[in-house]
């Protein structure tokens, strides 16, 4: 039997790469999103795009009709959480509400590392995106469905992100091990857990195999995608020279300061056992982008 997913959030960039590996895979993909113009020329053929606003409940309910497994893939770039609406939070509470009267079977969530091992917080610092979050996980848990979270380190695929002017930019002293991860390995969890009853109700670690230094991955990466590019690093005190809208530099500020002190450590054992081990490098995700 073919299977199925509904995404909401697909044409983010972790989320479009992640959709073309199912497709890949013979996944059947509906893409919830605002602009049906916008994703079916951004998403494969094969995906099927529907209308719906997360703000908006009753479009939410005509999208999820007939979905059984829904995936979310949505961001939070607020520090503030006393708005009135954020996207996983509310957001994500509309969507629970409009699963439930569709009788979804199982919503996946994919979220940071963070969120589920704070001991990896060498000086204690919280990731205040967090606080934001996790009510909306909450009411995931405290719905009835069937739930898996996906708790990603660091992505690789942000990697090109970071080259600007012919020099790929760190901001920060980032000495821990980062086990980082990529959209090619999380599409084949996410595929191994459609239909799974072993992934139900359960929070998984998503992680690479090597723990290593940003300075050291970024290494990496550009002697196979961009052997010319040199590596430049700026301290965080540097952001607010950086030209960033106020705002924008106050959650770089904060991010980067949280992720310096994140001395990650191996905890993904029981996500190879049930969804599959990761089988992409550094080196070999890189070579993947300059094909």
């Amino acid at each position: 039997m073919q299977k199925s997913i509904t995404v909401i959030g697909a044409t983010g960039n972790l989320a479009q790469p992640v959709i073309k590996n199912l497709v890949a895979k013979g996944v059947q993909v509906t893409a919830v999103v605002r602009d049906v113009q916008k994703a079916k020329a951004a998403l494969p053929e094969e995906v099927t795009c529907v209308y719906a606003d997360v703000s908006d409940l009753d479009s939410l309910k005509d999208a999820l009709k007939g979905a059984d497994t829904v995936y979310i893939s949505l961001n939070t770039t607020s520090l503030d959480p006393s708005l009135s609406f954020h996207t996983e939070r509310e957001g994500v509470i509309n969507i629970v509400d409009a699963a439930k009267e569709n009788r979804v079977k199982h919503i996946m969530q994919i979220v940071g590392i963070d969120s589920l091992h704070e001991e990896f917080a060498a000086k204690g610092l919280i990731y205040k995106t967090n606080l934001i979050r996790l009510p909306g996980m909450d009411y995931i848990k405290k719905s009835g469905i069937n739930y898996t979270f996906f708790h990603c380190s660091f992505f690789l695929d942000s990697f090109p992100v970071f080259i600007q002017e012919g020099q790929f930019g760190i901001i920060g002293d980032h000495t821990y091990p980062i086990y980082y991860t990529n959209t090619t390995d999380l599409a084949i969890n996410i595929y191994n857990a459609i239909g799974n009853n072993k992934a139900y109700n359960q929070a998984f670690s998503v992680q690479g195999k090597e723990g290593i230094s940003f300075p050291e991955a970024a290494r990496k990466f550009l002697d196979v995608f961009s052997p010319e590019t040199q590596i430049a690093t700026y301290p965080i005190t540097a952001i607010p020279e950086m030209g960033f809208p106020a705002e924008e530099a106050e959650f770089m500020e904060h991010l980067l300061t949280y992720f310096e002190q994140l001395n990650e450590q191996p905890v993904s054992e029981q996500t190879w056992q049930i969804l599959g081990e990761p089988t992409t490098t550094i080196e070999s995700f890189a070579k993947s982008l300059v094909r």
